[in-house]
């Protein structure tokens, strides 16, 4: 089988590349910033630097935020073709921190509570209702970058007054006071590849080990499990990174990465999480390519049924010397045990005719 990682070739997509080809027969690793999209009366293309990109039974989507429209387009395009751990609506459900918190709150996720505000004007008015401490974040950003806290309202004013050359909406949220502390799972599935607490800097509320915070062995509870799980399958991906909080209120989510980086948890835990990650996407492309093959299958019966061809090519079914016919064929045939037929037999060669033929 075939596998292509798209991505902006970092230390994580490297790394996963290297345990697949451990189990895929060619890995094929292709820069996100050299893939367009094209569409057209004949549907969508993706092309590699001006050629269409040949197919593959997987293709894993990784990268910056920045790409989540490209991202979103190549998924679409590929959507049916192979196995992709994401669904079109992951990157942005996934990569937009409002859309995130949505999502979530559909879902019954616990969140801390939040507060959403599309210009600086009506983010100030909210400032006059919540209590302080407070978390501001802007929807994009990773690695613990955009996300601030102010302990009054003219601290979070003055916030507000930096962020707006962004143009983007803001996100004020509760402060969960953990000690700056949180926990990282990295989640394939229904499964937990692993997991770690991140604990930040002193003086700094974020545990980002990208911002300086240091990762330690954790103990993973059986309800932090199920809420990774859960917000995986609400953003709609298979593969990503959720960011919990321990609080008095039970464990909540702050954050999920579709592209979580390895590198600092594979050093804490010391556990070889790209080969896992490698070995989930082998796992799921080989389910998908036998469901696929299963379902060409059955589409051709069931054309055979309505076009009543003679012939089709398939694997016989024998079972302790006995070769058992599809259903689908015998009905076309309208044999019945009640009529007898006429069989016979040469090498490479089977024919069953009516008696009454004869």
């Amino acid at each position: 089988m075939k596998l292509c990682i798209i991505s902006l070739g970092g230390y994580s997509s490297r790394l996963i590349a290297q345990e697949a080809r451990e189990l895929f027969s060619s890995v094929e690793e292709v820069k996100i910033n050299e893939i367009e999209v094209r569409a057209g009366k004949d549907g969508f293309k993706v092309l590699h630097d001006g050629i269409e990109l040949p197919s593959f039974d997987c293709v894993y989507l990784r990268g910056s935020y920045k790409y989540a429209i490209l991202q979103r387009a190549i998924t679409e395009a590929l959507l049916g073709k192979c196995y992709m751990p994401f669904k079109p609506d992951s990157f942005f459900l996934g990569r937009d921190k409002l859309l995130t918190i949505l999502e979530l709150q559909k879902y019954n996720i616990n969140i801390p509570k939040t507060y959403l505000a599309s210009t600086i004007k009506v983010a100030k008015k909210i400032l006059e209702e919540v209590e302080f401490p407070i978390i501001i974040k802007i929807p994009s950003g990773t690695h613990g970058k955009g996300v601030m806290s102010a302990d009054s309202i003219e601290s979070a004013k003055t916030i507000l007054d930096v962020l707006e050359v962004f143009k983007q909406p803001y996100i004020i949220q509760e402060f969960i006071d953990t000690g700056a502390e949180d926990i990282r799972v990295i989640v394939a599935g229904d499964s937990i590849v692993g997991c770690m607490k991140r604990k930040g800097m002193k003086g700094d509320i974020r545990a980002n080990i990208h911002q300086g915070g240091v990762g330690m062995i954790h103990n993973l509870k059986p309800e932090e499990r199920e809420l990774a799980i859960r917000t995986a399958r609400a953003i709609k991906a298979e593969i990503v990174g959720v960011d919990i909080l321990e609080s008095f209120r039970g464990p909540m989510v702050i954050e999920a990465n579709l592209s979580p980086g390895l590198r600092g948890i594979m050093e804490v835990t010391k556990k070889n999480m790209a080969r896992d990650i490698a070995s989930y996407l082998f796992e799921r492309s080989k389910e998908f390519k036998e469901t696929k093959l299963a379902n060409g299958a059955k589409n051709v019966l069931k054309d055979l049924t309505k076009k009543h061809e003679k012939g089709i090519l398939m694997n016989l079914d024998i079972r302790l010397d006995t070769i058992r016919i599809p259903p689908e064929i015998t009905k076309i045939t309208g044999f019945t045990k009640e009529r007898d037929v006429l069989l016979t037999a040469d090498k490479g060669k089977l024919t069953i005719k009516n008696s009454e033929d004869f």
